[in-house]
C-alpha cells in the first residue's frame, strides 16, 4: 500500500503550487465550499456526512475552516493550518472518528465532485494532480 501511496503523490513539475493554481485562498475557499455543500445534500455521502458531529444536519463551520486552512498550506499557500494548530497529523486527529472503505470513498466522491464543478478554472493534468493526492491522503486517514 505504501508504494501506492507514494505513486499517487508523484507530480509532475510545475511551475506555479497548486494553490496558485487553484485561484489561491478565494479558489481554496470555493472548492471547500463545494465540497461541504455536496456532502450537506448528496445522498451518496450520507455515511460520509454522518461520520461528522452534525447541527441541523450540517457540519459544523469549524470544521470546514480546518480543512480550508489545512488545504491552503497542503496546495503550497500560506501554512494556515500548522500556524494555528500545529502540525496536521491528519490520521492521528482523525482516528476518534470511524473511517473505512465506504466513508473514504464518499468523502472522494465528494471531493471529486468538486473538483470537478471547478473544472474551468482547472486543466484535466491538474485535476489529476489533486485527485491522486486526494487519494493517498484519504487511504492514509482510513483507520477501519
Amino acid at each position: 500500500m505504501l508504494k501506492k501511496i507514494k505513486k499517487l503523490l508523484q507530480k509532475p513539475q510545475s511551475n506555479l503550487p497548486m494553490y496558485n493554481v487553484l485561484g489561491e485562498e478565494n479558489g481554496t475557499y470555493e472548492l471547500v465550499k463545494t465540497f461541504y455543500e455536496i456532502m450537506e445534500s448528496d445522498p451518496k455521502a450520507v455515511d460520509c456526512l454522518n461520520s461528522h458531529e452534525l447541527i441541523n444536519g450540517k457540519i459544523e463551520d469549524e470544521v470546514k475552516k480546518k480543512l480550508f486552512m489545512f488545504l491552503c498550506g497542503w496546495f503550497g499557500g500560506p501554512n494556515l493550518f500548522v500556524q494555528t494548530y500545529g502540525a496536521p497529523r491528519m490520521r492521528g486527529r482523525h482516528l476518534q472518528v470511524q473511517i473505512g472503505q465506504k466513508e473514504k470513498d464518499q468523502w472522494l466522491y465528494c471531493m471529486t465532485r468538486a473538483i470537478d464543478q471547478h473544472s474551468s478554472k482547472l486543466k484535466r493534468s491538474n485535476k489529476k494532480i489533486m485527485n491522486n493526492s486526494f487519494t493517498a491522503l484519504a487511504m492514509k486517514i482510513q483507520n477501519h
